[in-house]
C-alpha cells in the first residue's frame, strides 16, 4: 500500500490517471466535495492535484498542530495568489511580507472592541436604510436576502473604509466598482491551473485586467481626493484616515498609497464576501428553528424596546448575547471561510506519524471540524446556539471554532464584521416578522466564500401590539435621575506613606494602558510612591518590596507586544519569586472565549508558583460587558487588601478624591514669571522680526506665513548651528480676554492662589498676580478638553438641560466615549469652548485654573550660525493659524502667533537647547561632503549649517561637495530665503534642488528630486557623506527613507540593511517632528 501511496501512512480518495484528483473536486463545490471525502476517509488526507499534493486536516487534535504558529503559516498559494493581480493586502500576503506587517502593524488598534464605538454611527446609517427598504416593500414582494445582506455589507465597509457611499439600496443593480469586483472574483476561482486556461478563459481574463484598472482608478481617485481635501482623522475618522497617517512602530515608515488602495480594495473583497453570507446563514437557520427565532425576538425587544423610531444604542447592541450566540452557531455549520490554506515552515510531523514537508500545501478544513462530534456532541450537525452559551465556550477546547483563521493570520477584521451582523440582525428581529414562503431547500453557492443561494424571504412589519412598549433598556436609562448639580462633599486625600507601588501594563491596542495609568494616578492620591512601565521592561526583575499591580491583555491568547519578553520569561522561570506581593486585572473579549483571560490568567497562576503571593484575586474585564465597571470593582477592593497587606495607616484605602487644589482671594499687583526662572531661560531682544513669504493672495494660499525672527543674545549665552531655542510662550490677548470675560473679571482685576499644604502646584501661590498675566503666562488655554475635564464641568452645573448634556460627553459608558470623540476630541474643543457653550455652569475660576495644564515651553530649530552673526541667533517660524475644527473663530498657535506678534525691541525669553538629534551637527572634516534635506521651515538648521560653511570658506578651508534639497509650494511664493540660497549655491558651498508642489501640472516633492539626482547622491554618499533630514517626521521623512533605501537597492545594496547601517553610523541623521 505504501509504494502507492507517496504520501503513506496518510490516505486519499481514488485518482484517474494523468489528472489525479482534479475531478474529485467539483470547480462550483469544492469545499462541499472535501467535506464529503472527509465524511468517508477521515480527519486527513490528501488530494493529487495539479503541481503539487493538497493535504486536507480536519481532526481536532491535529488542528491543534497546526495552529502551533512556530510550524504551521498561512499560505496563499491558488486563488489568494492569483487576486493579488487585483490587490497585494493583509489577505493575499504571506506573513514575512511587508504588505502584510505594515498594515496589520497600524491597523490593528483601528479594529479593537473599542474602536467598534468609532463605526457604530456608520454601521446604523447602512443598516437603517436595509430596514427601510424592506419596511416599503408591497406585501406579495420577496426579499432576496443575499443580495440584500451583500449591499449591506459593501455599503458598511465602503462608508467605515474609506468614506463612500455605494448607495446599494438606491439603485436596481450594483454600483460599477461592485460588478468588476464580483467578476474579478468569479474569474479567480474558475481557474484551476490546467493546461490551456489561459487560452480557454482568454476573453474572461481579458475583462477581468479592465476591471482591476477600474477598480484601481476609481480608488486610487479617492486616496487622491482625501489627501487633497487636508481632511485627516479629527474629520474623517475612516479606516483611509488611518492608513494615510499612521506610521508602523517596527519599520518607523508609513504606508503607499498603492498599498493603501489595495488594502481598500480587500477590504471589500474579504469584508463583505463574509459578513453578508454569515447574515444569510442566520437567517436561514432562524426560519428553519421557530424556538431560536422567538428566543432571539424575544431578547431584542428585551434590550432595543419597541420603538423603532428610538436607534440602538452601541452598549445596547453588545447586550444581544443570544443573536450573537445564533451567529457563531452559523458561522460554525457554514463558516462563510470554510477552507484555510496553511503550509509547514520546515518538514515536520502530525500526530506522531504524518509527514508534511515544508510549504506542502495543507487546507484546514474548518466546516469539517466544527463538525466534529467528538466536541461538539450528537447534534453536531444540528443547529444549536447554546453550543456558544458562555459556559459551553469555556470548556471547549481553543481550537474547536475557526471561522476567523488562525493566530495572528486571524481576520484582523472579526470584531467589525460581528459588530455589523448583531445590530443588523437586531434590527431586522425588531421591525419583522420573518417567512419562509417557499420553504426553501438550502443550496450552497460557492466562490472564496460560500452563501445560500437563491434564497428569498418575505419580510412582513410586525403588528406593533405584539411588541413591548417603551424602549427597552434605552428607557431605563433615561428614567435614571440626573446626577447631582453640586459635587459630593469630597473626603480627605490620604496621608503620604510611600509605600512602592509598580504597576505593570501589557497593552497593544491601548485598552489595558489606559486602566493602567488610572490605577497609578489612583495609587499616588492614596499616599502610595507609584511607578508604571511595560511587562516587558521588569522581565527577570520583579521587585521584592512594595506591591505589584498588573494590568493586561490578550490576543488571539498570545501576550501582547510590550509583554511578551515577561510572558517567555515566566514560562521558563525557576527562580524564586518570594516576597514579590502582586495583583493581576485582565482585559478580554468573551466574543473569543476559547483565549479569553488567557495570557492573564497563565501570569497570575506563574506568579504564584514561583512563589510570590497574591494579595488580591485576578479581576476580569470583558469589553462585551462594562469593562470599566469590572475594572473599578476590582481596583476598589484592591486597596484595603495592599493597607492590611502592607500595614499601612488607616485611611489609604479610602476614594482617590482631594480638596480642590486652589483656593482664591481677590487682591491688587507686583509679579515676575516663576516659568522662565524654572526653565532657566534669558531675555531675548527682538532685533528683526520680518515675513519670508511672498503672499500673492491667491485663493487658498492666502493667510500663510513664515517668520524670521532675529533675537539678540546676552553676554555669555552661546550655541552651535544645529542646536534648538526653546521659547517660552504667552498666551494672545484675545484668549485670555475671553477666559477673563467668562468668569467676569476686568482688565485690572488681580488675586492671590492659596494651595491645599504639600501639594505640588504649577501656579504662582501666596503672592498677588494680574488675572491676565495668569492666564497668559502659566495655563495652557487651547488644549482639548478631557472626559474627566467635562465631568466636573457637569458636576457643577445645576440647569436641568444642560448637565444631562455635559454628562453625556464625560460617561464611561460607549455612547458617551463616542460623543465625546465626536463633539469634542475630533473638533478639538476646549474648555472655555464648553464653559462658553453651556453657560449654565458654574464653575469656579479656582477649579477652572486646578484643571488647565501648565503651560509649556516651544522648541525650534536655530536657523544661524554664530560663526557668521556673533551674539544673536534666528528662528524661522511657521505660523499656525486656520478657522478652528470646533466652528469657534479661528485657532492659533500659541508660540507661533507669540512671536509673530513680537516686534523689534521687543524682549521674549528662551533657553539655548543642545540639539536631542544625535549627530546632527557639522562634521567635524569640513571636507566631508553633505545632504541636506528639509522642505518648508525643516530649512532652519541648513542655513545655520551654510551659515558656517561660508565662514569656513573666508577662512581659507576646503570645503567638501554638499547638496541642499529644499521644498516649497510655489517658487513666488513660499521660497523662503530664496536670495540667500541661490547665492550661497552660486558660491559652490553647495548644490541647490528645488521642488515645488504647487508649481504647474505635476507636485513635485523633495524625495522626488533625490531620486532624479541620484547618481549624484549617491557618488556623494560613497565618498563618505553625511544625509541631514530636518521638518515633518510623520510623511516626508519616511518618504526621504524609502527613496534612499530604493537608491542602494539600485546599487546592490540590501536597502533595510543599508539604511540600518547609514543609522548605525550616524551618516543618517534626523531632526524632525511630528506632522500635523
Amino acid at each position: 500500500m505504501a509504494g502507492k501511496n507517496s504520501l503513506h501512512p496518510i490516505p486519499h480518495p481514488a485518482k484517474k490517471p494523468f489528472v489525479g484528483n482534479l475531478l474529485s473536486i467539483g470547480s462550483d463545490s469544492p469545499v462541499l466535495d472535501m467535506w464529503k471525502i472527509a465524511q468517508d476517509l477521515g480527519g486527513i488526507y490528501w488530494l493529487d492535484m495539479p503541481g503539487m499534493p493538497v493535504i486536507v486536516v480536519s481532526s481536532p487534535a491535529l488542528v491543534d498542530e497546526l495552529c502551533e504558529e512556530a510550524r504551521f503559516d498561512k499560505s496563499t498559494r491558488g486563488a489568494l495568489r492569483r487576486l493579488r493581480a487585483a490587490s497585494h493586502g493583509l489577505f493575499t500576503s504571506d506573513t514575512h511580507e511587508e504588505t502584510w506587517s505594515k498594515p496589520h502593524n497600524i491597523l490593528l488598534a483601528n479594529f479593537s472592541q473599542r474602536a467598534m464605538q468609532a463605526y457604530h454611527p456608520m454601521m446604523l446609517d447602512i443598516a437603517g436604510q436595509l430596514v427601510t427598504k424592506w419596511e416599503r416593500l408591497n406585501f406579495d414582494e420577496e426579499v432576496d436576502v443575499v443580495r440584500d445582506m451583500t449591499a449591506l455589507t459593501l455599503d458598511t465597509i465602503g462608508l467605515c473604509g474609506f468614506g463612500y457611499r455605494f448607495n446599494s439600496f438606491y439603485r436596481e443593480g450594483f454600483h460599477p466598482f461592485v460588478d468588476a469586483m464580483v467578476r474579478t472574483l468569479e474569474t479567480v476561482q474558475n481557474r484551476r491551473g490546467l493546461p490551456l486556461e489561459e487560452f480557454m478563459l482568454k476573453k474572461e481574463l481579458a475583462q477581468q485586467r479592465k476591471d482591476i484598472r477600474f477598480m484601481h482608478k476609481m480608488v486610487e481617485d479617492i486616496i487622491e481626493e482625501r489627501r487633497a481635501s487636508g481632511a485627516d482623522i479629527a474629520t474623517k475618522p475612516d479606516l483611509l484616515s488611518y492608513m494615510i497617517a499612521g506610521v508602523d512602530k517596527k519599520s518607523g515608515e508609513k504606508l503607499t498609497d498603492k498599498m493603501i488602495r489595495d488594502e481598500c480594495i480587500e477590504f471589500l473583497i474579504a469584508g463583505h464576501e463574509t459578513t453578508s453570507g454569515l447574515l444569510s446563514f442566520a437567517i436561514y437557520f432562524l426560519l428553519k428553528n421557530p424556538e431560536a427565532l422567538a428566543k432571539a425576538q424575544a431578547e431584542v425587544d428585551s434590550v432595543f424596546g419597541g420603538d423603532t423610531t428610538q436607534k440602538p444604542t452601541y452598549a445596547q447592541v453588545n447586550r444581544l448575547q443570544y443573536v450573537m450566540q445564533v451567529l457563531k452557531e452559523s458561522l460554525r455549520l457554514y463558516p462563510t471561510a470554510p477552507a484555510i490554506s496553511m503550509r509547514a515552515k520546515e518538514d515536520t510531523k502530525i500526530g506522531g506519524q504524518y509527514t508534511i514537508k515544508k510549504n506542502n500545501m495543507v487546507i484546514m478544513h474548518a466546516l469539517a471540524l466544527h463538525r466534529d462530534k467528538g466536541i461538539w456532541g450528537e447534534d453536531a450537525d444540528q443547529f444549536n446556539p447554546d453550543h456558544f452559551s458562555r459556559e459551553a465556550e469555556r470548556e471547549r477546547p481553543v481550537n474547536a471554532f475557526k471561522p476567523f483563521g488562525n493566530g495572528q493570520r486571524a481576520c484582523i477584521g472579526r470584531q467589525f464584521a460581528l459588530q455589523e451582523a448583531v445590530l443588523t440582525l437586531g434590527m431586522i428581529l425588531q421591525r419583522f416578522n420573518l417567512v419562509d414562503h417557499t420553504g426553501y431547500k438550502l443550496r450552497i453557492k460557492e466562490a472564496l466564500t460560500i452563501k445560500p443561494e437563491n434564497f428569498r424571504i418575505k419580510a412582513l412589519l410586525r403588528d406593533p401590539a405584539s411588541r413591548p412598549r417603551g424602549n427597552g433598556e434605552a428607557s431605563a436609562v433615561a428614567a435614571t435621575p440626573a446626577a447631582s448639580a453640586r459635587p459630593a462633599a469630597r473626603k480627605p486625600q490620604a496621608a503620604r506613606h510611600g509605600t512602592s507601588l509598580l504597576v505593570l501594563q501589557g497593552s497593544n491596542l491601548g485598552t489595558a494602558e489606559d486602566l493602567a495609568r488610572q490605577l497609578a494616578e489612583a495609587g499616588e492620591l492614596r499616599g502610595f510612591s507609584t511607578q508604571m512601565a511595560s511587562l516587558d521592561d521588569y522581565a527577570e526583575r520583579l521587585p521584592a518590596n512594595g506591591a505589584v499591580a498588573i494590568v493586561c491583555a490578550s490576543y488571539n491568547g498570545m501576550a501582547p507586544d510590550n509583554a511578551a519578553e515577561f510572558h517567555r520569561w515566566l514560562d521558563k522561570a525557576d527562580d524564586s519569586l518570594n516576597g514579590v506581593r502582586f495583583s493581576v486585572f485582565g482585559c478580554g473579549n468573551t466574543d473569543w472565549a476559547a483565549t479569553y483571560q488567557a495570557v492573564p490568567r497563565r501570569i497570575d497562576e506563574r506568579l504564584e508558583a514561583l512563589g510570590a503571593a497574591r494579595v488580591h484575586p485576578r479581576g476580569e474585564g470583558d469589553a462585551r460587558e462594562d469593562m470599566d465597571g469590572a475594572f473599578q470593582d476590582w481596583s476598589d477592593a484592591l486597596w484595603p487588601e495592599l493597607v492590611k497587606a502592607f500595614g499601612i495607616q488607616s485611611g489609604a484605602d479610602t476614594p482617590a478624591e482631594a480638596e480642590p487644589l486652589y483656593t482664591l482671594e481677590e487682591l491688587p499687583p507686583p509679579q515676575k514669571n516663576a516659568l522662565v526662572d524654572a526653565l532657566g531661560a534669558v531675555a531675548l531682544r527682538v532685533i528683526e522680526n520680518r515675513e519670508l513669504q511672498k503672499n500673492l493672495g491667491s485663493a487658498g494660499e492666502a493667510g500663510r506665513s513664515t517668520r524670521h525672527v532675529e533675537l539678540m543674545l546676552p553676554e555669555g549665552v552661546d550655541y552651535r548651528a544645529g542646536d534648538h531655542l526653546s521659547v517660552v510662550p504667552r498666551n494672545s490677548p484675545a484668549q485670555v480676554e475671553r477666559a477673563m470675560a467668562h468668569f467676569g473679571f476686568d482688565r485690572a482685576a488681580h488675586v492671590r492662589l492659596h494651595a491645599e499644604p504639600g501639594r505640588k502646584t504649577a501656579l504662582p501661590v501666596d503672592q498677588v498676580i494680574a488675572v491676565d498675566r495668569l492666564l497668559g503666562d502659566y495655563v495652557e488655554l487651547q488644549d482639548v478638553a478631557t472626559r474627566k475635564q467635562i465631568a466636573t464641568l457637569a458636576a457643577y452645573t445645576e440647569c436641568p438641560v444642560t448637565q444631562p448634556k455635559l454628562a453625556a460627553l464625560s460617561g464611561s459608558d460607549e455612547a458617551s466615549q463616542a460623543a465625546y470623540k465626536a463633539e469634542v476630541l475630533h473638533k478639538r474643543k476646549s474648555l472655555l469652548d464648553l464653559l462658553e457653550a453651556h453657560r449654565a455652569c458654574q464653575l469656579p475660576f479656582a477649579v477652572f485654573l486646578e484643571m488647565l495644564s501648565p503651560l509649556s515651553p516651544r522648541y525650534y530649530s536655530i536657523s544661524s550660525s554664530p560663526a557668521m552673526t556673533p551674539g544673536r541667533c534666528s528662528v524661522t517660524v511657521g505660523v499656525v493659524s486656520a478657522p478652528a475644527l470646533s466652528g469657534n473663530g479661528t485657532f492659533e498657535g500659541v508660540c507661533s502667533n507669540y512671536l509673530a506678534r513680537a516686534e523689534a525691541g521687543d524682549t521674549v525669553h528662551g533657553v539655548i537647547r543642545e540639539t536631542t538629534a544625535e549627530g546632527f551637527r557639522l562634521p567635524e572634516d569640513a571636507q566631508r561632503p553633505l545632504v541636506m534635506i528639509g522642505p518648508g521651515t525643516g530649512l532652519a538648521p541648513f542655513r545655520g549649517f551654510l551659515q558656517e560653511r561660508a565662514a569656513q570658506a573666508e577662512r581659507g578651508q576646503a570645503l567638501g561637495d554638499a547638496m541642499l534639497f529644499f521644498g516649497c509650494r510655489h517658487p513666488e511664493q513660499d521660497f523662503i530665503y530664496a536670495e540667500e540660497l541661490e547665492a550661497w549655491s552660486h558660491r559652490g558651498l553647495m548644490k541647490l534642488h528645488t521642488a515645488f508642489s504647487r508649481a504647474g501640472e505635476r507636485k513635485v516633492y523633495v524625495q522626488d528630486l533625490i531620486r532624479e539626482q541620484g547618481a549624484a547622491v549617491w557618488k556623494l554618499l560613497e565618498a563618505g557623506g553625511v544625509i541631514y533630514v530636518c521638518g515633518d517626521g510623520s510623511r516626508m521623512e519616511p518618504d526621504v527613507r524609502r527613496t534612499l533605501a530604493d537608491l542602494a537597492r539600485e546599487h546592490g545594496h540590501d536597502g533595510a540593511a543599508w539604511m540600518d547601517r547609514m543609522i548605525a553610523d550616524q551618516r543618517y541623521v534626523l531632526d524632525v517632528w511630528a506632522g500635523a
